[in-house]
C-alpha cells in the first residue's frame, strides 16, 4: 500500500512539474531538435502534439516531424507535416522532395509529378518522376469469363492502354477495348396445326463490343484535380449495331489520409439516355499501403429505371512485394459505369451481385503484374433463371 501511495505521489509531482514548465518556442525547438538527433521518433511526434495544443508551429518542427513520421512508416502523417512546411516556403527543396516521395509511396504518382515541378533536376532523377513523356505507362489486360450455362459461352476481354504525360500537372490516358461472347438462343417452330410436337432449333449469335476510351486529369493545385473522360462503344448484337457515348466529369480532393471524388456520367447508352452520379473515397487509415480501402456509392437514372450501387474494396499488404485487394459490388449490375467510365457493364443479362479479389506483384520498379478473379451471379435476359459467371484476369503495367 505504501508503494502504491508513493507511486501516485510521484505521478502528481511529475504532472505538476510539467505544468510548471513554461512551454515556449525555444523549449519546443530545442527539445524537438534533440529528439530528432537521437532518433526518438515517437517522442518527437508527441512533442508536436503538445506544441499544437499551445499554438506553436514552425517550419523546422514540421520538417523534423515529417521525417519522424516517414521513419515510422506513416506516409500520410509525414505528408501532412511536410505540406505545412512548404506553406512557409513553397520552394523548400527538402520538403518538396519528401512530399513527392510520400505521394509515390501511397501510390499517388500523378500528385507526386505535380509537386515535383519546383524540384531540382537531381531530386527529380532520384524520384524517377517524369514531367513530359510521350508514353509514360503501357497497360495490357486480358480476361476470360466462363459461365455454368450452355446458353452463354465464355466471354473474352482484351484491353491495351497508354498514358501520355504532357507536363507536371496534366496526363492523358488512352485505351482500346474489345469484348466478345457467343449467346445461344432457341427458336420453336410448329410444323402445322396437325403436328403438336414443336421443332426446337438452336442458333448462335455474337455480342461484340469495340471501345475507345480517353481520360484527362489536370491538377489545379496540390489538393484539387479535374477529371474528364469519354467512352465510345460500338456494339454488334446479332445482326444489329448500336453505339454509345458516355461522358464523365469529376473533381477529386486529395488529403493526406484520403482522396474524395465526385463524378457524373451522362450519355446515350444503347437505347436510352443514362445519367449516373457517384461519390467515392480512397483512404489510408494507417497512412500507408499496409491497409487501405475504397468506398463508392452511385445512383443511376434511365428511362423507367433507377438504381443504387455500392462497392467496397479493401487492400492489404501480404508481404514485401505482394498486395491483396478484395471487392464486393452490391445492387443490380445493369449498365453500371465504373472507374471513371473505363468499365461499362452493358451486358444483356443483369448481375445480381459481384465478389472478387486481386493480387498485385510489383516484379520490378517498372513492371507490375496483376491477377484478378471475381464471381458474379447473373440473370438470363427476360427470365428468372440465375447463372454464375467467373472472371479470370491477367494484366501487366509497364512504366517507361
Amino acid at each position: 500500500m505504501c508503494r502504491l501511495n508513493l507511486f501516485i505521489l510521484l505521478i502528481v509531482v511529475y504532472a505538476n512539474s510539467i505544468k510548471a514548465q513554461q512551454i515556449t518556442y525555444g523549449y519546443i525547438d530545442s527539445l524537438s531538435y534533440a529528439q530528432y538527433n537521437l532518433g526518438e521518433w515517437d517522442k518527437l511526434l508527441q512533442t508536436a502534439i503538445i506544441a499544437k495544443k499551445v499554438n506553436i508551429s514552425f517550419p523546422f518542427l514540421n520538417m523534423r516531424c515529417g521525417y519522424a513520421a516517414l521513419m515510422k512508416g506513416n506516409h500520410s502523417l509525414s505528408l501532412k507535416h511536410y505540406s505545412q512546411a512548404i506553406a512557409h516556403n513553397s520552394f523548400n527543396q527538402d520538403a518538396l522532395y519528401y512530399i513527392a516521395l510520400n505521394n509515390n509511396l501511397l501510390g499517388r504518382r500523378d500528385a507526386a509529378s505535380f509537386i515535383s515541378k519546383n524540384l531540382n533536376n537531381e531530386s527529380k532523377k532520384t524520384l524517377a518522376i517524369n514531367h513530359k513523356k510521350l508514353i509514360e505507362v503501357i497497360d495490357i489486360e486480358t480476361s476470360v469469363k466462363p459461365t455454368n450455362t450452355e446458353v452463354r459461352k465464355p466471354g473474352q476481354y482484351y484491353r491495351l492502354a497508354v498514358t501520355n504525360r504532357l507536363n507536371y500537372r496534366w496526363k492523358i490516358y488512352n485505351s482500346l477495348i474489345t469484348y466478345r461472347q457467343i449467346f445461344i438462343a432457341n427458336d420453336t417452330i410448329y410444323a402445322g396445326a396437325g403436328n403438336r410436337r414443336p421443332q426446337v432449333t438452336f442458333r448462335n449469335f455474337l455480342v461484340h463490343d469495340y471501345q475507345y476510351y480517353v481520360k484527362s486529369e489536370v491538377f489545379l493545385n496540390q489538393k484539387i484535380s479535374l477529371i474528364n473522360a469519354f467512352n465510345y462503344t460500338h456494339t454488334i448484337f446479332d445482326n444489329n449495331t448500336f453505339s454509345s457515348s458516355i461522358f464523365n466529369c469529376g473533381v477529386k480532393l486529395s488529403q493526406p489520409y484520403a482522396d474524395y471524388k465526385l463524378e457524373i456520367n451522362v450519355g446515350p447508352l444503347l437505347d436510352s439516355l443514362l445519367t449516373q452520379v457517384a461519390f467515392s473515397s480512397t483512404y489510408y487509415p494507417y497512412g500507408n499501403l499496409n491497409f487501405y480501402g475504397n468506398t463508392r456509392v452511385s445512383y443511376q437514372k434511365r428511362t423507367n429505371l433507377s438504381q443504387f450501387n455500392y462497392s467496397q474494396m479493401l487492400g492489404f499488404k501480404l508481404r514485401k512485394k505482394v498486395w491483396l485487394e478484395t471487392q464486393v459490388v452490391l445492387g443490380q449490375i445493369k449498365n453500371l459505369i465504373d472507374n471513371e467510365a473505363l468499365y461499362i457493364y452493358d451486358a444483356l443479362d443483369a448481375g445480381n451481385y459481384r465478389i472478387g479479389a486481386s493480387l498485385l506483384f510489383p516484379v520490378t520498379p517498372k513492371f507490375t503484374l496483376l491477377t484478378n478473379y471475381y464471381f458474379e451471379q447473373k440473370q438470363l435476359y427476360l427470365q428468372n433463371t440465375n447463372y454464375n459467371l467467373h472472371s479470370f484476369t491477367l494484366g501487366i503495367s509497364w512504366k517507361l
